[in-house]
């Protein structure tokens, strides 16, 4: 009877999250995202930064994770391991690279790690009652300190200021942690007893708020449905999704896979992948290549972690094979930006995810609705798995046309995975040139339209395009709300042209 309890309530917590619908995700942050967890100071941080960029290989933003604070989470930089904090984050901001840092919602008496034992806000917390289950300190894997209540509308504004002493300049995101996992199932409130479950979606709406609130183009990075909680962060008031905490193995890698996909399946949104996992078994280069193969078809790459940041989670540590295959997947996920923001300002609009189909016994999923993939989760390479069941599908590599539904069993070499583009597909990606400069590839079948909703800039604003293709005619079309400079490609012929309405033919 309790099972069966059990089971409705989740059923019923899944149906809410199924009617919510998720936040557009600046288009900054589809891309690639790297950290560490071994030397935790500027050098580090930089010399990780650097290590991509000397290589080709571009990165979006970089997490600055615990422990950056003389205590936790008191927001004053511990300046013995980042002596410059403003310089540094300018530094990266001058190299196209974003800044994103780590907290919990905890105040600690007590701390693992930091110069700092008690922080020097705690008495505060106490005094002005802050802290949920009337201020009872309890342990949490970063020490022993009491969690805010985000129920408490005082208590959020006073942990907003906190927060601004360190939320400016190129800092344009949070890494929202763990730290509610560790109270009691049921605690005290301002609101009255509330479940642990229930608490965790005050505080994680709380640091989205927060971040769209001072920045409209900010995020927060944190947990969707996880192995370790269940779901966790509300649909609607989170950008960008981290499943967190597995192995760099085989096995880590299938659980991320099942985890994403139960993520994508509640309503959430924009889901990445942790690329290498974070702790325990580091990735061998052929589990690291699969890994990354299937991270670039998620929302966003996520790479770094405890398990080797400065060694089993750099591509180029497991020579220049991988380092190539590294590189073409992060370009690859790059250049699908627009397509990808497309589908997800659609999901804001009516409620879905960028990843569809989601199939947890194959492994297999598609990227909006007109790319599908297969992840590669064993050592023999050899797959066996189902293509969509509707329409056409051209394998990316080969060109070779399938019908949806047909059974694909082949063996991949390290440099290649499953990847399919359906037949009829417009797929709007950046110029590699110029990113101001849209590319269309089309993939011909009869007459062809969509309607896609493409990035103005990095941020969250867009602009409607409905643009078609007539394979008779060989005619293409273009109605955008603004004017637009677009290359558009059919197999190996292109043409430029540029306005708000394009009507030409493409010999």
């Amino acid at each position: 009877m309790r099972h069966t309890l059990l089971l409705m309530l989740m059923g019923l917590q899944f149906q809410m999250l199924l009617a919510q619908k998720p936040p557009i995700t600046p288009a900054w942050a589809l891309g690639h995202i790297v950290w560490e967890d071994s030397m935790n100071t500027t050098s580090g941080a930089e010399r990780l930064v650097e290590g991509y960029l000397q290589r080709d290989i571009p990165v979006d933003a970089i997490i600055i994770d615990s422990p950056w604070s003389t205590s936790y989470n008191d927001f004053t930089w511990d300046r013995s391991r980042y002596a410059n904090p403003d310089k540094m984050i300018k530094g990266f901001g001058k190299r196209g690279v974003r800044t994103i840092l780590w907290l919990t919602g905890c105040v600690n008496e007590r701390c693992k790690d930091t110069p700092l034992q008690k922080g020097a806000t705690y008495d505060e917390v106490a005094a002005l009652n802050y802290g949920v289950n009337n201020n009872q300190p309890f342990e949490w894997w970063k020490g022993y300190g009491m969690h805010i209540d985000f129920t408490n509308a005082d208590a959020t504004r006073w942990w907003y200021r906190q927060l601004d002493k360190v939320f400016k300049g190129n800092v344009s995101g949070w890494k929202v942690d763990q730290g509610e996992k560790y109270l009691p199932d049921k605690f005290q409130t301002s609101k009255g007893e509330m479940s642990n479950e229930e608490f965790r979606h005050y505080y994680y709406d709380a640091m989205y708020d927060y971040a769209v609130s001072r920045k409209k183009d900010g995020i927060i990075i944190a947990r969707p449905y996880s192995h370790q909680e269940g779901l966790t962060a509300s649909v609607d008031k989170m950008n960008m999704g981290w499943c967190g905490d597995f192995t760099g193995n085989w096995e880590g890698l299938r659980q991320q896979i099942d985890n994403i996909y139960r993520s994508s399946q509640s309503g959430y949104g924009a889901v990445g992948c942790e690329v290498g996992g974070f702790y325990f078994a580091r990735s061998n280069a052929k589990q690291f290549a699969r890994y990354t193969q299937f991270g670039c078809m998620t929302a966003c790459m996520i790479n770094g972690g405890e398990n080797g940041a400065f060694t089993s989670h750099l591509p180029w540590w497991h020579g220049q094979d991988v380092e190539a295959i590294y590189r073409e997947c992060v370009v690859l996920m790059k250049r699908l930006t627009p397509y990808k923001f497309s589908t997800l300002v659609d999901a804001h609009l009516h409620g879905g995810s960028l990843l569809k189909n989601t199939n947890m016994e194959e492994e297999s999923h598609q990227v909006g609705n007109d790319i599908f993939t297969k992840a590669i989760t064993s050592d023999d390479d050899h797959v066996a798995f189902h293509l969509p069941a509707d329409g056409e599908w051209i394998d990316h590599l080969t060109g070779e046309r399938y019908q949806g539904g047909t059974l694909i069993t082949k063996t991949y070499p390290l440099d290649n995975f499953p990847l399919f583009i359906r037949s009829g597909a417009i797929i709007p990606t950046y110029d590699p040139i110029n990113k101001k400069r849209v590319l269309f590839r089309i993939y011909p079948d009869g007459k062809s339209t969509r309607t896609f909703h493409l990035p103005k800039s990095d941020g969250i604003d867009y602009y409607d395009c409905t643009v078609s293709f007539d394979e008779q005619q060989q005619r293409f079309t273009l109605v955008a709300d603004r004017a637009i400079d677009a290359i558009v490609t059919i197999g190996d012929k292109s043409i430029r042209a540029k306005g708000k309405k394009i009507d030409t033919v493409i010999k």
